[in-house]
């Protein structure tokens, strides 16, 4: 790593190779505001790359090895493939090449970084401490895998001493980060496309608090037995919160109405004395309350005024794509949410559920081979809180397709598995807001979900 953090101390043109990713857009962003004369390329454009272009970062569409010319470095997401024309000519010139992950690594280790990790619940958890932070006026680094609504980005360059960053295990990139506070949501078995089993994942996961730099706490789902397993392998300074009373920050009380939250935060002091705090939260969810009260506990170890930081969270007022309401048409109310594990979906249905006055429709778009293959089962009661069921075609992400793995596999296995209301398949997304159209009724509540371009169904809805 310390040829790395000599590359970019010396380095002042960086050129980013698929900057119009979520990731890699944040880290330009970031790096731009540290100074860095900060260029990039993306197959084609989107709100990212016209973003990036406005605040005066230079965007290339499409891939040419003429694009790196002068560049000091050369940065990539791991998006792009190894055969990369502008990553070859990085090599052939001799220009340092780094992944996302390297860069994202310097950033957090150069400050007091704080890395939010976990199988669900990351963004928003992410989101939760970054708006605290800078309502107490501490300026954060910013970098999150959505866009914060309070922000309209995914990132945000600041002077402040901290950096709050998503920690992606997905392919054990967060192995890297040296971070002052070390946050875990969850772990659940997922991204076995990389992973060989639980086992290996809860390692990874165990290995990450390891790296919590010497002064730093670990912040820990108490709930989760696996958690606590994991947690005591760190000699660092261990917060658990949770529901439980077993905590040291924990919720009780806990209450739903109109697409909000509210709950009495308990704190077991490090002087022994228990204080009370009211939280209330404008979005919904039990899931919510976990992610609030993880940001909560983020603010408790390190000494911050509880109550304020308990003031500015209900100005929270949530992330893009995670039960983001897109639109109500002919008294139907369309929800979008990035849920595609099943126990996102289920914690989705069940903030829904709350909320509903006649039927919930889902739509579900599979996201990758490779998850659908290895956790197919597992979605068996996940959806019956939902009155219909729309299943699409597995969005690929880059995967080569799975012999008998397709949406109707899925379909199949939950009519095995007893679903009692209506399902449907329908692998086009154009045929999904057609049948919406036609079936949906006032008061419904329409909530699609999955990681891919399910999210189009809105947009081809609200055209009618």
């Amino acid at each position: 790593m310390n040829n790395l953090n000599d590359d970019l101390e010396k380095s002042k043109k960086i050129f980013l190779i698929g900057i119009g990713g979520a990731g890699m857009s944040a880290i330009a962003q970031v790096l731009y505001g540290m100074g860095f004369e900060v260029s990039g390329s993306d197959i084609k454009e989107s709100h990212y790359t016209n973003y990036l272009k406005n605040i005066g970062i230079k965007i290339f569409i499409g891939h040419s090895k003429e694009n790196i010319k002068g560049a000091d470095i050369a940065g990539y997401s791991s998006a792009i493939p190894d055969n990369n024309v502008e990553l070859a000519a990085a090599r052939e010139r001799k220009i340092p090449v780094l992944a996302r992950s390297d860069i994202l690594a310097w950033i957090l280790n150069k400050r007091k970084g704080i890395a939010i990790a976990g199988t669900h619940g990351k963004t928003t958890t992410t989101s939760m401490i970054s708006l605290i932070f800078r309502g107490l006026g501490l300026d954060p680094i910013i970098m999150v895998g959505g866009e914060l609504n309070e922000l309209g980005s995914n990132a945000r360059y600041g002077k402040g001493e901290y950096v709050i960053a998503e920690a992606d295990e997905s392919d054990g990139s967060f192995l890297k980060y040296n971070p002052f506070i070390s946050v875990v949501t969850n772990v659940e078995g997922d991204h076995f496309d990389f992973y060989s089993d639980i086992d290996e994942i809860k390692n990874s996961f165990a290995k990450f608090i390891s790296n919590t730099s010497p002064g730093g706490s670990v912040i820990m789902n108490g709930d989760e037995p696996s958690l606590r397993d994991i947690s005591r392998l760190s000699d660092r300074e261990v917060v658990y919160y949770g529901i439980s009373p077993e905590n040291h920050v924990y919720a009780e009380d806990i209450k739903f109405a109109n697409f909000t939250s509210s709950y009495t935060l308990v704190i077991e002091g490090r002087d022994s004395k228990r204080k009370k705090l009211n939280i209330f939260l404008n979005v919904p969810g039990i899931h919510n309350v976990k992610n609030s009260l993880a940001a909560l506990a983020v603010c408790y170890s390190l000494n911050f005024d509880m109550e304020k930081a308990a003031d500015i969270l209900r100005y929270f007022t949530g992330v893009r794509r995670r039960f983001e309401k897109r639109g109500e048409k002919k008294g139907v109310l369309i929800f979008d949410d990035y849920a595609h594990h099943p126990s996102e979906v289920r914690a989705t249905l069940d903030a829904a559920v709350k909320e509903k006055k006649n039927r919930i429709i889902v739509v579900f778009q599979p996201h990758r081979y490779s998850r659908l293959a290895n956790l197919k089962d597992k979605f068996n009661g996940c959806f019956n809180e939902s009155d219909i069921l729309v299943i699409t075609d597995v969005y690929a992400s880059g995967e080569l397709p799975i012999p008998g793995i397709t949406g109707k596999t899925l379909v199949d296995i939950l009519i095995d598995g007893g679903f009692k209301g209506r399902i449907v398949y329908i692998p086009g997304l154009q045929e999904v807001a057609e049948y919406l159209e036609l079936n949906m009724k006032q008061n419904d509540m329409i909530l699609l979900m999955g990681a891919g371009d399910v999210t189009r169904v809105t947009e081809e809805l609200l055209k009618y």
